[in-house]
């Protein structure tokens, strides 16, 4: 058995991911690996075809790996070594609008355009988003292969995995999860929060109810995913045990497909 760690921290966008990696970064410098990033509109057909150097001598020193381009993939990079992953979830709604206020505080700080009024952003958004992330970015499925997946298939996917993590849980959980992996590496546990929106646009409860039911139907996989492991933590088991198994569609790979063509041209003609 190794003695060496190596902790895979998954970066989901809106989900702390910036306040643990500046947490690690001022900790560990050269200890803390962003996965190098591919920026090219095919990527993801193609996967992040920008790879480590497995003879790269800094590879030696990292202990964490961590970044929004990040696969499982990288584990061969680390032969005989530990891996712990961990990820941090969020709810659709809570995501949404969090990425909404964060578009909106782009534009007043003059770095990004102006969003539409929220119903129209949200139109022109992917469903499912977190659980598209990972699979797409950390799994590798790649387009086709992503829609070959239905919800319930996605969901599957994804739980049979991560029931192998180190942990697991809600973005609120972040300062538990920086605190334990600081205390194995014997760094300071305290983190101060990055990238919060300071003054936000819109809260979850000032959206419309019907809104409100609307993203989190939509959003199922992401929605089951976070009720069934947004409290897991560092605990061995799986899932919420007391969250229910959700009836998700079997048969909707292809509607994937439909929703994010449909999406592609509302972005494209701003409907």
């Amino acid at each position: 058995m190794t003695d060496r760690v190596v902790h895979f921290l998954l970066h989901v966008p809106r989900c702390a991911g910036t306040t643990v990696e500046a947490h690690f970064q001022a900790a560990l410098g050269p200890g803390l690996l962003h996965a190098p990033r591919w920026h090219n509109p095919l990527r993801a057909f193609l996967g992040e075809l920008r790879a480590l150097d497995p003879a790269d001598p800094r590879l030696t020193a990292v202990r964490i790996v961590t970044g929004h381009s990040m696969g499982a993939r990288l584990k061969r990079h680390f032969p005989g070594t530990e891996i712990r992953e961990s990820v941090l979830l969020r709810d659709p709604l809570g995501f949404h609008v969090s990425l909404y206020n964060h578009r909106v505080a782009s534009h007043r700080t003059g770095s990004g355009p102006a969003p539409p009024e929220f119903a129209r952003w949200y139109a022109m958004q992917r469903r499912n988003p977190v659980s598209r992330f990972l699979l797409n970015h950390y799994y590798d499925q790649r387009i086709p292969a992503l829609y070959r997946l239905s919800s319930a298939a996605r969901l599957s996917f994804l739980e049979a995995r991560l029931r192998d993590f180190w942990f697991v849980a809600d973005y609120r959980h972040a300062d538990e999860m920086i605190a334990g992996i600081s205390r194995e590496m014997g760094i300071a546990e305290h983190a101060g929060r990055k990238n919060v929106t300071a003054a936000p646009a819109l809260t979850p409860e000032s959206l419309d109810p019907t809104m409100r039911a609307r993203i989190v139907a939509e959003n199922s996989v992401d929605q089951a995913l976070w009720e069934r492991w947004k409290d897991r933590g560092w605990r061995a088991e799986a899932h919420d045990p007391q969250a229910p198994s959700p009836a998700l569609p079997g048969n909707n790979a292809l509607g994937y497909l439909a929703s994010d063509l449909a999406t592609f041209l509302r972005r494209s003609l701003r409907l």
